[in-house]
């Protein structure tokens, strides 16, 4: 029998006789284990604690004895076995040894570890996807109940500021109508990641558009917002099969970093290139670079950047790269970046003129 390892101990513990299965099992040919005593199959600190004598002891005092178990081959490797010790008795009643019979189970116990290592970490995820599941609805849930009370906000300003004729207070109706926009573009944000997440994608509305178009409203506004900051595009037409609300949302929001973190003094540059199916739009500042730690974590949600050097703060949730790339990506496209101190830093954004989105609406 090969495939258990079947083998005769005299009334000491020692080996007596020895198969092919034991010399398969345990390593040793017969010449060099028999007469040895068979604490050489335990490990050494279960042998010194003297397990073996026990074993032999439960099995005269209770007619057999089984486990599993630890066990060391000749080589030193452990392997995981079943064990059964029965004495055998001569016909008057003498013990005059015992028979032992072993059996590998290492592979079935490996194979049980990884089943129970493969259910606990199912039991995990499901635990983190069930965690992200309830955050992501909860907000889903406040960006949409909060966007009425800061309309109401927002049109209350509105009102005061027609009415309003004191300078002071037109400042500060100005200031509470900009932290209204800019929360109102967090909620967005926080919509757009519900939706992305939630819906596995965001919504797209493809039609022919100029590109040179967006960038053109984009660059006028961020000149209107930072007029002391110098913008210099170089966008011929380029036309294509995009979401334009979308696209401003990418430019704006690279754009923007660009003027924030870039240095002050230097222009910031959008470069457009086209060719027969794709265009590439370049937007580079000069400046400190980001460092390759942030650059590799720089798309993730919620992950704030480096602060504004004018205000000493960081701005919006850290979602505003993270969903730039997701609108790219919706395109059929790519967005990546480059930054080192020489060359200063670059977004690239990749389009094809023909959007997946509506290649698949065409084939339908």
């Amino acid at each position: 029998m090969k495939d258990y390892a079947i083998f005769v101990l005299d009334p000491t513990g020692r080996v007596s006789t020895w198969n092919r299965g034991a010399e398969r099992i345990k390593g040793y040919k017969a010449d060099e284990i028999i007469g040895k005593h068979f604490s050489v199959f335990y490990p050494p600190e279960e042998a010194l604690a003297g397990k073996c004598d026990r074993e032999l002891e439960v099995a005269v005092s209770e007619g057999r004895f089984e486990e599993e178990g630890w066990r060391v081959r000749k080589d030193g490797s452990r392997m995981w076995a079943n064990v059964t010790i029965t004495p055998l008795y001569s016909p008057d009643g003498v013990l005059v040894g015992f028979a032992k019979v072993t059996r590998d189970l290492t592979e079935r116990r490996q194979a049980e570890e990884i089943q129970r290592a493969l259910a606990a970490e199912r039991a995990t995820l499901a635990a983190t996807t069930q965690v992200q599941e309830f955050q992501e609805r909860f907000l889903a849930i406040l960006g949409h109940d909060l966007r009425n009370p800061l309309a109401s906000i927002d049109m209350g300003a509105g009102i005061l500021r027609q009415r309003a004729t004191d300078p002071t207070m037109l400042r500060v109706i100005d200031r509470m109508r900009a932290s209204s926009l800019r929360m109102s573009r967090m909620i967005e944000q926080i919509l757009d990641l519900t939706r992305s997440r939630l819906a596995g994608g965001l919504p797209m509305r493809p039609q022919p558009v100029d590109l040179r178009d967006i960038v053109s409203r984009i660059v006028d506004e961020m000149r209107a917002a930072y007029p002391s900051r110098e913008i210099v595009p170089a966008c011929p037409s380029a036309v294509g099969n995009w979401d334009a609300d979308r696209l401003e949302q990418v430019f704006s929001n690279l754009i923007g970093n660009a003027i924030l973190h870039g240095d002050g003094a230097r222009p910031v540059t959008i470069t457009v290139r086209v060719d027969d199916d794709t265009v590439r739009v370049d937007v580079h500042s000069d400046g400190p670079p980001i460092p390759e730690d942030l650059q590799r974590v720089l798309f993730d949600p919620f992950r704030r950047g480096q602060r504004d050097s004018r205000t000493s703060k960081t701005s919006g949730l850290g979602l505003g790269l993270y969903i730039s790339k997701e609108i790219v990506r919706a395109h059929g496209g790519a967005l990546d970046v480059r930054s080192v101190t020489e060359e200063g830093t670059d977004f690239r954004v990749t389009l094809p003129r023909q959007s997946w989105t509506s290649a698949k609406k065409d084939d339908r």
